[in-house]
């Protein structure tokens, strides 16, 4: 029998998928259906230093790639867009869901000179834009021919995924969009607070990486889909802040990783050298700032966003060794594939990518809760794995008494054991990694050489040492290693 909650989330998944895909329908349909009610043509033309309002009529405009982007070629460009018949709607909206153009001057060709209508862009105050929205977008009037000259300026890629449609379907789907992204954005927030919970509750540094990373990719997403565009309009930071957050996710992804697949222990050296990545980012970051060169930046995206598949090949890799991989490799099982397609597509105008980003939306949603649930399995697996050891410690330990030669002989192998339970050393019986830390602070060691022996962080160590203090109600460990070294004899 099904459990209710796990009843519930599976019909919360469903019905969120299905929510999903018919909004992904529906504004195919509305794209499909609005492209036979107006006819229009898009050319271009690349600023050049003789080009201006007056002459620009005159150059020659070419077709559009079929990626609608121009990629690492940015600078300034200009578009003429022709409504080459009329409808039986007369209003439509262009929009283009992008997040790094800056502006967009909109002129209309009419008795042979071009007439400035408005402008838009990201630095474009709010209450300027002809209209109100995240993405540049204006108005057309599509009651007859008409043509549209658009100077744009692309401060970064130079991606121009024009769509248009009526202004009565406009409207529903920017409501569909906001229903849409408020759902995933409130699913993020959730699963970040109780990851932040379990952290605060175990002490376990995955919960902590997990939900910086998540934190990171939420607001790649913000950025990317344009619901961060308002907060930062017609501020210069908007288009630096990007990179900052692109080499976070990458730091949080990989020191999740590692600790999540124990990669620190089995492969040293190659984690050593996973370090390449956020280093090798930086320094392409610091030169691109240094010559305004977005090629270079570029390289550095496509050079970090390598580093998702080469983790998720450890993953696959230790599919059969560790029981909780396969969580690891279902939860990006999507997520890595679309997000290399996106990140190498949206900089270099491989192919088409625009900011509605509804699939990998998809993919992040399905990571959140297999990770959620793979982190608490992993946390189980673990615990069971204590408990039955410190049975058979302790069923050890009881099984010795029958003799003194056996009790002799136990305290000679495994002095500490007895701490486990009920004694007359500590107020509580300790943990077993607590025993291993007693264990190595009686030996000597430091804090530091504690935590490379057991794998766990200084915080951790820090954690479980005061713990010991508490129990065997001691304030340093000159008095500990007194107070074990009395009880040992």
């Amino acid at each position: 029998m099904i459990k209710p909650v796990k009843l519930n989330l599976f019909i919360v998944i469903l019905c969120f998928f299905y929510s999903l895909k018919f909004n992904a329908e529906s504004f195919s349909y509305i794209q499909e259906e609005d492209k036979n009610l107006i006819d229009y043509t898009i050319l271009y033309h690349r600023t050049t230093n003789s080009d201006s309002e007056k002459t620009i009529t005159f150059k020659e405009f070419k077709t559009m790639p079929k990626s609608n982007s121009f990629g690492v070629v940015n600078g300034e460009y200009w578009f003429r867009l022709v409504i080459n018949k009329s409808t039986e709607y007369k209003n439509f909206i262009a929009f283009i869901p992008t997040h790094n153009i800056a502006k967009i001057d909109i002129y209309e060709y009419k008795h042979n000179t071009l007439n400035y209508i408005s402008s838009t862009g990201n630095n474009i105050k709010r209450e300027q834009l002809p209209v109100n929205y995240k993405f540049p977008a204006f108005k057309i009037n599509a009651k007859q021919k008409s043509t549209l000259y658009l100077k744009v300026n692309f401060p970064k890629e130079a991606n121009f995924p024009l769509k248009i449609i009526s202004e009565k379907e406009f409207v529903t789907f920017t409501s569909n969009k906001q229903v849409l992204n408020s759902f995933y954005y409130g699913t993020c927030i959730v699963i970040i607070l109780l990851n932040l919970f379990f952290y605060i509750k175990f002490k376990d540094e995955n919960y902590l990486y997990y939900l910086l990373f998540l934190s990171s990719l939420m607001f790649i997403f913000l950025l990317y889909d344009g619901s961060l565009v308002h907060l930062f309009r017609s501020n210069t930071f908007y288009f630096k802040i990007e990179f900052l957050i692109h080499l976070s996710a990458a730091i949080w992804f990989m020191l999740f990783s590692i600790k999540f697949l124990n990669l620190n222990s089995r492969h040293k050296f190659k984690t050593k050298l996973l370090y390449i990545f956020p280093i090798g980012i930086t320094i392409f970051y610091i030169f691109y700032f240094a010559t305004n060169n977005f090629t270079i930046a570029a390289i550095g995206d496509a050079f970090g966003i390598t580093l998702l598949p080469i983790l998720w090949l450890f993953g696959i890799y230790y599919l059969k060794q560790i029981p909780y991989a396969k969580f690891y490799v279902l939860g990006y099982l999507l997520l890595i594939p679309l997000a290399v397609f996106f990140m190498i597509g949206f900089p270099f105008g491989l192919w088409e990518v625009n900011g509605e980003m509804l699939i990998i939306k998809i993919a992040s949603w399905l990571d959140m809760f297999v990770f959620t649930f793979a982190l608490t399995f992993r946390m189980k697996n673990q615990n069971e794995k204590n408990i039955n050891t410190i049975a058979f410690l302790q069923s050890t330990i009881q099984n010795s008494n029958g003799g003194i030669n056996n009790r002799k002989s136990l305290t000679l192998t495994i002095p500490y054991h007895t701490l486990l339970k009920e004694n007359n050393l500590s107020s509580k019986p300790l943990t077993l990694r607590e025993l291993d830390i007693l264990k190595a602070i009686c030996e000597g060691l430091t804090n530091n050489q504690i935590s490379e022996l057991l794998f766990i962080s200084k915080n951790t160590v820090k954690y479980h040492i005061r713990n010991i203090y508490t129990k065997i109600n001691v304030n340093n460990r000159n008095e500990l290693k007194n107070r074990v070294h009395v009880f040992d004899k």
